[in-house]
């Protein structure tokens, strides 16, 4: 197999090729490396999953940064899957620079939780159906006013910018409202069943 691999540098802001140095793992399916940037010469580590192309040689996918700083935050499998795509195609674009695609596509994954909470096609009309539901709170609103307002920036023809903070916080809250209406939801459904079954206990 290669040793190199295609990595996200947080110093040089893109993807690299750079050289092995060693990895830990059984190599069988995944494996973790500490590689080393061309340009820049920082220390990267990152973990990455064997493929077999079509060849039927096995080689390194590319990886994902597990440090200085995560690549991406991880996205629940709580969250249904077309939105957990859009969410981490939006974070590939951040790792690449383009930061209006990436407030689009989170706003692309707000549109679905819209859709199949409220049935409203519209995000302002589903965002305050929500809201009068009880299923976000008024931060949430707010902050998901501002996730809306941002990607409006991104979709239509604007002379602002995106910047990358902006970017990154659109992803965060987008991350935390589907975490919030999916996962914190779901753990709180099975407690409440659990707490209303009969004890098993003595």
């Amino acid at each position: 197999m290669s040793n190199t691999t295609v990595i996200d540098c947080t110093q040089c802001s893109v993807r690299v090729k750079a050289d092995i140095k060693f990895w830990v793992g059984d190599a069988q399916e995944e494996a973790y490396f500490v590689v080393e940037c061309p340009a820049c010469k920082k220390p990267l580590f990152g973990k990455s999953f064997v493929y077999q192309d079509d060849h039927n040689n096995y080689e390194w996918d590319n990886a994902e940064r597990l440090w200085p700083v995560p690549s991406a935050t991880e996205v629940s499998s709580s969250i249904p899957e077309a939105a957990r795509r859009d969410i981490k195609d939006a974070q590939k674009c951040l790792s690449h620079g383009i930061n209006s695609a990436a407030t689009v596509l989170c706003g692309k994954a707000l549109e679905r939780l819209i859709k199949e909470k409220s049935g409203a096609n519209m995000i302002a009309k589903g965002l305050a159906d929500l809201k009068a539901k009880g299923v976000i709170d008024e931060r949430l609103f707010n902050w998901a006013e501002a996730l809306r307002r941002e990607r409006n920036i991104g979709a239509h023809a604007s002379d602002q910018e995106t910047t990358k903070e902006n970017a990154q916080d659109v992803i965060d809250f987008t991350i935390a409202i589907f975490d919030y209406v999916y996962t914190l939801s779901e753990k709180y459904e099975k407690y409440v069943a659990r707490k209303a079954s009969p004890s098993t206990d003595g």
